[in-house]
């Protein structure tokens, strides 16, 4: 059952796939269109999830299931997977890059590869007051909260502890 996204629980459950792309306002619409589609049918069980989507910064697709009205399975979680796969192959976008970190540098959004990230720090592309979008968090709460973080305020501070060694 697809839902507006503020009426879901605090505590739903997000997934958080992020774009190798900047999405542009016409695929937008059509991904956003399609995702209402989906959750429409979403299920777990056979019974209904009370479910979300929105896309953020034009990059990140976010998928909500309040857990609180009924929990996802494996399977519906499987289904959801499969569902941003296929929509990736259709508008070719990458949105399973996990060695890929995103952030925010001169207001424009920037993806660097996680093998690059020390040379990154070392070079002040990355500095401990840069915008991270922490694509780790699983819940809705934390989204509110904790999505955009500063580096050093991530699981990324170790970085810039062994930079001032060296």
């Amino acid at each position: 059952m697809y839902q507006d996204l503020t009426s879901l629980s605090p505590e739903s459950r997000v997934w958080i796939y992020a774009a190798d792309r900047t999405i542009n306002s016409a695929e937008k619409d059509a991904i956003l269109n399609e995702c209402a589609d989906f959750l429409k049918k979403w299920a777990a069980h056979g019974q209904e999830l009370k479910a979300a989507a929105t896309l953020l910064e034009d990059q990140f697709l976010i998928i909500v299931a309040d857990e609180s009205f009924q929990m996802a399975s494996g399977c519906s979680i499987d289904s959801a997977f499969r569902f941003v796969q296929d929509l990736g192959q259709k508008y070719d976008i990458d949105f399973f890059d996990r060695m890929t970190l995103s952030f925010l540098i001169e207001n424009e959004i920037k993806r660097i590869k996680l093998q690059d990230l020390s040379n990154a720090v070392a070079e002040g592309i990355i500095q401990t007051s840069t915008i991270f979008f922490n694509t780790n968090i699983t819940s809705l709460k934390e989204l509110n909260s904790n999505w955009r973080v500063k580096a050093e305020e991530s699981w990324l501070k170790r970085y810039f502890k062994a930079s001032e060694t060296v």
